[in-house]
C-alpha cells in the first residue's frame, strides 16, 4: 500500500524558550556529543520503544502527561549547545509537548499492523537537532477503540534504557490523574541529572578515580581486536546502517541456564557470556575475547528515578582454551565481571585512547557488544488502560554485531542486532540458532571439555579487513575415513559423494558410470568421527571433520558435492565452510533429502495423507512383487523405530559381524538425525540441483524442493527421479536422470 500516513514536520514558529540554567555535560554527554559531531543526526543515538495500549485511551489528556513528564525532568527540557567551545546543558524552564495522532483503524488489520511498523521504523530513525529542546518525541498510532501504540523515541544523550522505563511509569500516573480530573503530581526528584553531572565531573578533576585508570590500563594492555568475519569486506568509513532478529529461547533450556548460575553461586549474565564466549571463539577462532557490556551506573538509591544517560560502559576480557570445562569457563566470566563491576566508575570516554581501533574510522570502538537484561517495562495498568513494552525498530547499529537477552513474558527473547554493511540476515539468524544450540551442548554437559572451533574460524586482529588463514583444522582419526574412488582420472573438480549413514559406498556407482570417465568421483564417509578426541557435538562440527577429509584428499581448492538423504545436510554444511575458506564449490546435488525438520512442520492431516499414499505403494508392490519384496521392504521401514530393532535383536540370531554391522549403521543413522534436528539452515546461494526419489508422492510437499526453497537461490531446480523406494534413485533411470542433469549444469558454467 502507499505510504499514506507519512508524518511530515509541523511547519511552527518556535518561541525562545527561556533557559533557566546551564550545567556542564556528563563524560556520557560528551561521548555522545561528540559522535553526533562526526555524523550529525545519527539515528544509532536514538533509543526507541513501542508501548501497547489495550483499554481506552484519549489523546489530549496522554499529551498532557507527556508534558508532566517534561515537567518533572530536567533533562528532557534540555538541549546541548556550545558555550566557549564546549557543548553545555541548556536546561529550559518550560517546553511545550506535542503528540501527534495517526488513525490507522481504517486498514485491514494486516495493513494495520504493517503501516503501523512503517511508521515505527521511520520514527526511530529520524534525527534529532541537540540544540533543540524536547530530545525525546511519541506518536500516537491508534489501531481501534480498544487498541494503540505509542512510539518514544528519545535522544540517548538525555536518557538511557533505565530512563525509558520510568518515563513509561510516570506516564501512567500522570494520565491516571488526569483521567480523575486532577493535576498530575509526580513526586519531586532530590536530584535533577544536572547536579550529577556536576558532581560526577568535580570526582573525576580531584583524582579520586585514579585506581580505575590504572586498573584499566593494566587490563587493556595489548588488546586485540575481537570480531566475527563478515559477509563482505569492511568499508573504509563506517555507517549506523543496522537491523535487528529475534529469537525466542526454550524455556526448559533458559532455566537449566538459571539452575546453573545458581548451583555455581553466579549470575545468569556469567553463564549467558560463557556461552557467548564460546560461541565467538567458534566463529571467530580467538583464544583472547574481547566485548562490552553496560550497567545501569545508579549506585545510590537517590540516582533510581532519574531520566538521563547514567548507563556506562564496560569492557569484558576473557581468555579460553582448550582445556577448560563449561563450569570453567562460567567462573571465568563471572570472575571477569566482577572485576570489572568493581571498577565500572572509570567512564568509557576515558577507556576509548587504551582501545586498538581508536585511530580507526571504519571500526567502532568495539565489535561486539553483549546486553543481559529485564525488560524495562513489565505490564502498568490504572482505571483506563493497560500499557506493557513490546519489541522495538533497531534505530541504526553503535556495533558490529550486538547480542541482547531481554526477560519478557513470554519469556528469555535473544536478540542480534547487526551492522548490515558487513553481515546478512541470515549470518544473524545462524549465530541466535547457534547461540541456543550451544548452551544445549554445554548445559547437559557442563563438566566436559569446551568444543573446539571449525576448521573455518578467522581469527581477526587487524584494523584492516582481510582474509585471514583458517584455523588449524581438527584432528581427524584416519583409520575411521572410508573413501571408494569410483573414478579416479579426469579433468572436472572432483565429486565427493558423501554417504555417513551408510557402509555401502557402491550405492554411487551408477551414477559415477553415468557421468563418465572425466568425472573424479570419490564416494566418503567417517566412521565415528571425533573432532579433537570428542564426537560431533553440531552438524557444523560434523561437515568441518568432512572438510578436512576433503581437502586432504584433493588439495586443489575445487570440487563438487553430492549427499543422499540426512547426508545431503551436511554436503550442504561442507559447500558453505569450504567456500568460507577461500575454496570454490562448483555444485552441490541433495538425492532425495529434506531439510531439517520440513516435514514436522506440515499440517498433521497432510503428513496423514503422505503416510496414507505411502502405504498404498507399499500395497501396490506387495500385489507387483510378490510378499517377500513387501516384507523386506517392511522391515526396513520398521527398524527406524529403535524398539522394533532391540525386538528383532531378542528375537532373530544373527551372525555375529552381520549384527554389529547393521548395529553401526542404525546407531549412525540414530546420531546424525540428532544432529539434523538441531541444526539450523544457513541461506546457501551457490548452485545447487535438488532430485526427490519415487518415494515422495507426485504433488506433495507444498515446497517441490523439500523444504530447501527459502535457503537456495532463487532458481534452484528441483526434478523427479524415476525408481523404486527411497534408493530407487540409485536405480539405472535415477542416475541416468542425476548425471544428465548434472552434465548439463556443468557445461553451462564451462561455456
Amino acid at each position: 500500500m502507499a505510504n499514506q500516513f507519512t508524518r511530515e514536520p509541523e511547519p511552527q514558529l518556535r518561541q525562545a524558550e527561556r533557559i533557566m540554567m546551564t550545567a556542564r555535560c556528563s563524560s556520557a554527554q560528551q561521548r555522545y556529543w561528540e559522535i553526533d559531531s562526526r555524523d550529525p543526526g545519527t539515528p544509532a543515538l536514538n533509543i526507541a520503544v513501542k508501548w501497547r495500549i489495550r483499554g481506552h485511551l484519549d489523546a489530549s489528556l496522554a499529551q498532557e502527561a507527556f508534558q508532566a513528564i517534561l515537567n518533572r525532568h530536567e533533562s528532557l527540557r534540555t538541549a546541548i549547545r556550545l558555550e566557549d567551545g564546549r557543548p553545555v546543558q541548556a536546561i529550559a524552564e518550560h517546553v511545550p509537548f506535542k503528540l501527534p495522532e495517526i488513525d490507522l483503524s481504517g486498514l485491514p488489520e494486516a495493513d494495520r499492523s504493517r503501516e503501523a511498523d512503517r511508521i515505527a521504523q521511520s520514527e526511530a530513525r529520524t534525527h534529532f537537532d541537540l540544540a533543540e529542546a524536547p530530545l525525546l518525541r511519541a506518536t500516537l498510532l491508534r489501531k481501534s477503540r480498544a487498541e494503540a501504540v505509542i512510539l518514544v523515541v528519545a535522544h540517548h544523550i538525555v536518557s538511557d534504557g533505565w530512563s525509558m522505563g520510568l518515563i513509561a511509569k510516570d506516564f501512567v500516573a500522570a494520565y491516571q490523574a488526569l483521567g480523575r480530573g486532577r493535576e498530575p503530581v509526580l513526586p519531586e526528584l532530590p536530584l535533577q541529572y544536572s547536579d550529577v553531572a556536576e558532581g560526577s565531573e568535580d570526582s573525576m578533576i580531584g583524582n579520586v578515580l585514579a585506581r580505575e585508570e590504572a586498573y584499566w590500563r593494566d587490563r587493556l594492555a595489548d588488546l586485540p581486536i575481537v570480531e566475527i568475519p563478515g559477509d563482505r569486506p569492511r568499508p573504509a568509513t563506517r555507517s549506523t546502517n543496522g537491523a535487528s532478529l529475534s529469537r525466542l529461547l526454550p524455556r526448559p533450556l533458559t532455566a537449566r541456564l538459571a539452575d546453573l548460575a545458581r548451583k555455581e553461586g553466579t549470575t545468569f549474565f556469567s553463564v549467558a557470556y560463557a556461552v557467548l564466549l564460546t560461541l565467538l571463539r567458534q566463529r571467530s577462532g580467538a583464544s583472547d575475547i574481547v566485548l562490552s557490556t553496560q550497567m545501569a551506573n545508579r549506585d545510590d538509591v537517590d540516582l533510581e528515578g532519574i531520566v538521563g544517560p547514567f548507563v556506562n560502559t564496560l569492557v569484558l576480557r576473557t581468555a579460553i582454551s582448550d582445556e577448560q570445562s563449561f563450569l570453567d569457563l562460567c567462573r571465568a566470566a563471572r570472575d571477569t565481571f566482577e572485576e570489572a563491576v568493581d571498577h565500572h566508575q572509570w567512564p568509557f570516554d576515558r577507556l576509548l585512547p587504551l582501545l586498538p581501533s581508536k585511530d580507526d574510522a571504519s571500526r567502532p570502538p568495539v565489535s561486539i557488544n553483549f546486553i543481559v537484561q529485564r525488560a524495562f517495562i513489565g505490564e502498568l495498568a490504572n482505571d483506563s488502560f493497560q500499557l506493557s513494552g513490546i519489541p522495538s525498530p533497531l534505530p541504526g547499529a553503535l556495533y558490529d554485531l550486538n547480542f541482547i537477552l531481554v526477560e519478557r513474558e513470554e519469556g528469555w527473547r535473544l536478540t542480534c542486532e547487526y551492522h548490515r554493511d558487513l553481515y546478512d540476515e541470515a549470518t544473524a539468524h545462524d549465530l541466535t540458532a547457534q547461540f541456543e544450540r550451544l548452551a544445549e551442548t554445554l548445559v547437559s554437559e557442563p563438566a566436559a571439555r569446551l568444543p573446539r572451533p571449525a576448521p573455518t574460524s578467522l581469527p581477526v586482529a587487524s584494523p584492516l579487513w582481510l582474509p585471514a588463514a583458517p584455523a588449524l583444522p581438527p584432528v581427524i582419526d584416519a583409520t575411521a575415513l572410508r573413501r571408494t574412488w569410483l573414478e579416479k582420472s579426469g579433468t572436472q573438480p572432483t565429486l565427493f559423494a558423501l554417504n555417513h549413514t551408510a557402509h555401502n559406498l557402491s550405492l554411487y556407482r551408477p551414477l559415477s558410470r553415468e557421468l563418465g570417465a572425466d568425472q573424479p568421483f570419490v564416494a566418503l564417509q567417517l566412521l565415528d568421527p571425533l573432532v579433537n578426541g570428542a564426537a560431533p557435538a553440531s552438524i557444523e562440527q560434523l561437515a568441518a571433520a568432512y572438510c578436512a577429509a576433503i581437502v586432504a584428499t584433493a588439495p586443489n581448492g575445487r570440487y563438487r558435492l553430492a549427499g543422499f538423504c540426512r547426508s545431503g545436510v551436511i554436503a550442504v554444511e561442507v559447500a558453505k565452510q569450504l567456500e568460507a575458506s577461500g575454496r570454490q564449490v562448483d555444485l552441490v546435488t541433495l538425492i532425495d533429502c529434506w531439510a531439517p525438520g520440513y516435514f514436522l512442520r506440515q499440517p498433521y492431516g497432510a503428513r496423514l495423507w503422505f503416510r496414507l499414499k505411502r502405504a498404498g505403494r507399499f500395497a501396490r508392490r506387495f500385489w507387483q512383487a510378490g510378499p517377500r519384496t513387501f516384507v523386506t521392504r517392511m522391515s526396513f521401514w520398521l527398524q527406524s523405530t529403535a524398539a522394533i530393532r532391540k525386538a528383532k535383536r531378542l528375537f532373530f540370531w544373527r551372525p555375529a559381524e552381520e549384527a554389529a554391522d547393521e548395529a553401526d549403521f542404525w546407531r549412525t543413522t540414530d546420531e546424525l538425525e540428532a544432529l539434523v534436528q538441531r541444526y539450523t539452515l544457513p541461506n546457501y546461494d551457490g548452485r545447487v540441483l535438488v532430485f526427490r526419489s519415487g518415494a515422495i508422492p507426485p504433488g506433495w510437499p507444498p515446497d517441490a524442493t523439500l523444504g530447501w526453497g527459502k535457503h537456495l537461490a532463487p532458481d534452484t531446480p528441483c526434478f523427479w527421479v524415476d525408481g523404486e523406494g527411497h534408493e530407487g534413485a540409485f536405480s539405472d533411470a535415477g542416475s541416468r536422470t542425476i548425471a544428465r542433469r548434472i552434465l548439463e549444469v556443468t557445461r553451462q558454467g564451462r561455456d
